[in-house]
């Protein structure tokens, strides 16, 4: 298994005002942070794709932006294209595109969006990644799909070559085969997929430990010989930096109706002091080639000497 070097975003973009977020966002590149983006959610965040990391291109020189993850049924996949490719030009080529189906039925219903089965979701996405690199592809683009009609369509080429690199997020079978062969980066999310629903989240988190071998057994069949060119990554849903991690272990099997060995064989939490999170991320990038972590803004200040010490390695 390749080695790549740690990676690391932030998910910014809850409710704060301009000085706020541009105060993060300044902190982030100090500890060391690659990337800044945050999730595609309806609600009282700040809009991931267009308008926030349009901004923060220009607090950040440095940063690179990606929206972690769009939910393609929000938004038509040319529409995103253009999106996407603006950015990368007006940054000079530092965007990536996160996307997956999307699959919060509470917000689908908020926004009168129609919430269709995961096979009819993950089949309109497939077609949706086809568009999109279609479309920056710099040259007309048609494509006659059981989803999408499009008809030599154009948009703005971006600066990076082939094109910006896409994050596919998923949790099955399906959708990791299909993050395999189309992705370059891979978001391996904690959720089961025989029971995804919000309301679940956390016990799924935390019993996440026993599908990951799994789901990375998914990616590569879908990759293929390409597996050792893809980007593994996950978020850090459940952060403690302390001295005392057993009674924290404890407390959230606990909540979640969980096991503690359960919970601490989950990639999507990280407890314990500096030291012991940063050998818990270097033994989870030798076993199971992890390397791309991200963090929420509210762990920012916690887990920043963590960030520091293993950026780039």
């Amino acid at each position: 298994m390749t080695v790549r070097p740690f990676r690391f975003a932030l998910d910014v973009g809850s409710n704060m005002d301009r000085d706020s977020f541009v105060d993060v966002v300044r902190r982030a590149e100090d500890a060391g942070f690659d990337v800044i983006g945050g999730p595609d959610h309806i609600g009282s965040r700040l809009a991931a794709v267009l308008p926030m990391l349009a901004f923060a291109a220009g607090v950040s020189s440095t940063l690179r932006l990606s929206p972690m993850v769009v939910a393609n049924d929000f938004r038509h996949p040319v529409l995103l294209a253009k999106d996407a490719a603006t950015i990368d030009i007006l940054s000079d080529g530092r965007f990536e595109l996160g996307i997956g189906t999307g699959w919060i039925e509470r917000q689908y219903r908020a926004a009168g969006i129609p919430y269709e089965s995961a096979s009819a979701r993950v089949g309109r996405l497939e077609e949706a990644v086809a568009v999109i690199k279609g479309c920056w592809s710099g040259e007309a683009f048609s494509l006659n799909g059981e989803h999408y009609q499009v008809e030599a369509v154009t948009c703005p080429r971006p600066v990076q070559s082939p094109r910006p690199p896409i994050l596919i997020a998923g949790a099955g079978p399906r959708m990791l085969r299909l993050a395999g062969h189309e992705a370059d980066i891979v978001g391996l999310s904690p959720l089961n997929p025989g029971r995804a629903t919000f309301d679940t989240f956390m016990s799924d988190m935390t019993t996440s430990g026993e599908r990951i071998a799994a789901q990375i057994g998914w990616v590569r069949e879908g990759a293929g010989s390409r597996f050792s060119d893809l980007e593994l990554s996950v978020v850090a849903h459940y952060v403690s930096v302390t001295e005392h991690p057993d009674p924290v272990f404890e407390e959230l099997a606990a909540e979640t109706n969980t096991t503690v060995e359960e919970v601490t064989d989950s990639s999507h939490v990280l407890v314990g002091p500096t030291g012991k999170i940063i050998e818990t991320l270097q033994e989870r990038r030798e076993r199971y080639g992890i390397s791309y972590i991200v963090f929420d803004t509210d762990d920012l200040g916690a887990i920043g000497p963590v960030v520091s010490a293993l950026a780039g390695e």
